[in-house]
C-alpha cells in the first residue's frame, strides 16, 4: 500500500486529470502573482513621485509666501510682514537641506544650487531691509525684486517638472497594465486550452465511443488518454460491459431453453407419428413373416428405414437448436426451417388455429440457421398467445428491394440498408398492440403478463439476433386487427442455397 508521502507527487502528476488540472490553476495562480507584485513595485514607483510631486509643489506654495509678504512688507512697511516673510523663508532653506537628494535628482545638483544661492541671497538682503531706514525701502526694493522673482522661477520650474514627471508616469502605467492585463489574459486563454485539449477532449473521446458502443459499432471502449481516472473509468466501464454481456448471454439461454421446452411438446408430437409407423410396419411384418412377398416385405422395410430417418432428423434439429455454438452464417433456405418449426410448436397451437405459409420455395437468406429458427419460434409463440379459437398466424417472405426502413417500430443496422433484401412478415388476427406499447415491444425484461408468466425476453431477443445478422426488425399493429412483424435480412451470396437443417 503506497505511502502519504508516495500519494502525494502522485496526485499531482500528468498523467491524471487532477494533476493537469491542478498544474493549470497553479499556473493561472502564479501569473495573477508575479503581475500583483509587478502592479506592486510600480504603484511604490508612482506613490514616490506623487511624493516627490508633493514636496516640490509645497517648496513653489512656500516661494510664493515668501513673496507675498515681501509685496506686503514693501506696501505697509508693517514688521510683522517682514518676520513672516524670514519664517517662509527659513522654511524653505530647512525644505532644500531636508530633502537634497530628492530635489538634486528632480531638478539636477546645478539647478538646485542655483536655487539655494538665490534664495541665501534674498535672505541676506531681505535681514538688512531690517537694519535699513524706511525712507531707503524703496530705493532697495528693486534689488529685492529679481531675486524673489528667480527664486520663485526656479521652484516653479521645478514644480511643473515633477508634475510633467508624474503624468508620464501615469501614462506609462496605464500602458503598462494594459499590456499586462491584456498578456494576463493570453496566457490564461492558452492554459485554458491546454486544459481544454488535454481534460475534455479525452472526455469527448470517451463520450463518441460509448456513442459507437450504443450504436452497436463496437464491443468495448477504448482509452482516449493515459490519464489515470480516464483508465479507472475505461477499465470499470469494460468491466461493466462484459458483465452485461456474461449476464445477457445467460438470460438469452435461459430463454432458449424456455423455446426448447415449448419446442419438447411439439418433438414428442412430430415423434410419434414415424414412430407409429415404424411400429406399425413391424406388426405387419411379424404378422406375415414367411406368408408375404419379397416385395412387400422390402416395402415395409422401406417405410421403416424412412420413418427412422425422419425421426432421426428431428431429433438432430432438435439437438442442433440446443447446443450452444458461435454464431455462423450461411445460406439458408427459408420454408423447410419455417416448415420445421411450426411442428415444433404446432401443439401449442389451437386445433381451430391456422399457420399458414407463403414462402417461395428456394428463397434463402445468409443467416445462422439455428438463431433464425429461435426468431421463428419466438414470434410465432408471441403471436399464438393472443390468438381466439379461431386464429390465423401467416407466415411469408419475398425478395424486396429496399429504400427505407419498414413502416412502424423499426430497430437493426440493416434498417438504413438499401438494395435486395428478403423480407419476411409474420402477421396474426390477434387483439394487436396498444400504441403506447409499440415503442417499448423490443426493451427487455418488458412484458404485459402477470408476474410468473414470462421475462420479457422474448422479442428482445428476436431483435438481438436480427441485429446480429444486420437486418432490420419493424412491428405495425392495430388495436383488434392484429400486429405483423417484418424481418428483413441480407439475401445469400450465392444463388445455390443449402437445405434446412
Amino acid at each position: 500500500m503506497p505511502s502519504v508521502q508516495d500519494a502525494r507527487p502522485h496526485a499531482l502528476s500528468l498523467h491524471s486529470l487532477r494533476g493537469k488540472i491542478t498544474l493549470g490553476y497553479t499556473a493561472v495562480a502564479a501569473i495573477i502573482l508575479v503581475a500583483s507584485l509587478f502592479f506592486v513595485g510600480e504603484l511604490r514607483t508612482l506613490e514616490a513621485r506623487v511624493v516627490l510631486g508633493q514636496r516640490a509643489t509645497d517648496l513653489f506654495n512656500t516661494t510664493l509666501e515668501i513673496r507675498r509678504f515681501e509685496r506686503n512688507y514693501f506696501l505697509h512697511h508693517q514688521a510683522a510682514d517682514r518676520a513672516e516673510n524670514s519664517r517662509y523663508i527659513a522654511l524653505a532653506q530647512k525644505m532644500l537641506r531636508e530633502n537634497r537628494s530628492d530635489f538634486a535628482a528632480m531638478a539636477g545638483q546645478q539647478r538646485l544650487q542655483q536655487l539655494r544661492e538665490r534664495l541665501d541671497a534674498y535672505a541676506r538682503q531681505m535681514a538688512a531691509l531690517a537694519q535699513a531706514d524706511p525712507r531707503q525701502l524703496d530705493a532697495m526694493e528693486p534689488q529685492v525684486r529679481p531675486l524673489g522673482q528667480a527664486v520663485v522661477a526656479i521652484a516653479e520650474d521645478m514644480a511643473g517638472t515633477e508634475r510633467r514627471q508624474i503624468q508620464s508616469t501615469l501614462a506609462s502605467f496605464r500602458t503598462l497594465l494594459l499590456g499586462v492585463i491584456l498578456s494576463m489574459t493570453l496566457l490564461i486563454v492558452v492554459i485554458g486550452r491546454a486544459l481544454s485539449q488535454r481534460v475534455v477532449k479525452p472526455l469527448k473521446e470517451m463520450e463518441s465511443s460509448v456513442a459507437a458502443l450504443s450504436a452497436n459499432y463496437r464491443e468495448t471502449l477504448s482509452a482516449p488518454s493515459n490519464d489515470r481516472e480516464i483508465l479507472s473509468i475505461t477499465a470499470a466501464f469494460n468491466h461493466m460491459l462484459q458483465e452485461l454481456d456474461r449476464r445477457q448471454k445467460s438470460l438469452m439461454r435461459s430463454e432458449r431453453m424456455v423455446s426448447l421446452g415449448t419446442m419438447l411438446s411439439g418433438v414428442a408430437h412430430e415423434l410419434n407419428n414415424p414412430l407409429s409407423n415404424i411400429s406399425t410396419s413391424c406388426q405387419i411384418l411379424l404378422e406375415e413373416v414367411g406368408d408375404s412377398d419379397t416385395a412387400a416385405q422390402q416395402r415395409y422395410l422401406q417405410q421403416i428405414d424412412q420413418q427412422t430417418e425422419r425421426a432421426r432428423s428431428i431429433v438432430r434439429s432438435l439437438l442442433d437448436f440446443s447446443r450452444e455454438r458461435a454464431f455462423r452464417k450461411e445460406a439458408v433456405v427459408l420454408r423447410p426451417l419455417v416448415a420445421q418449426t411450426v411442428g415444433f410448436v404446432r401443439c401449442e397451437i389451437s386445433a381451430k388455429s391456422v399457420v399458414q405459409l407463403d414462402i417461395p420455395d428456394d428463397l434463402s437468406v445468409a443467416a445462422d440457421a439455428q438463431r433464425l429458427q429461435q426468431v421463428f419460434v419466438n414470434l410465432i409463440r408471441n403471436a399464438m398467445e393472443g390468438l381466439g379459437p379461431q386464429g390465423r398466424i401467416e407466415v411469408s417472405a419475398q425478395r424486396v428491394q429496399a429504400s427505407e426502413p419498414p413502416a412502424g417500430t423499426a430497430l437493426g443496422q440493416g434498417c438504413g440498408f438499401k438494395g435486395a433484401m428478403v423480407e419476411i412478415r409474420v402477421a396474426d388476427n390477434g387483439p394487436g398492440i396498444a400504441p403506447d406499447i409499440l415503442p417499448r415491444i423490443f426493451d427487455p425484461f418488458f412484458t404485459t403478463k402477470d408476474v410468473g408468466h414470462g421475462m420479457g425476453l422474448g422479442l428482445f431477443v428476436v431483435y438481438e439476433i436480427v441485429d446480429e445478422h444486420g437486418g432490420c426488425i419493424a412491428v405495425q399493429s392495430t388495436p383488434g386487427q392484429g400486429a405483423t412483424f417484418i424481418i428483413r435480412l441480407p439475401l445469400a451470396a450465392a444463388d445455390t442455397p443449402k437445405g434446412a437443417r
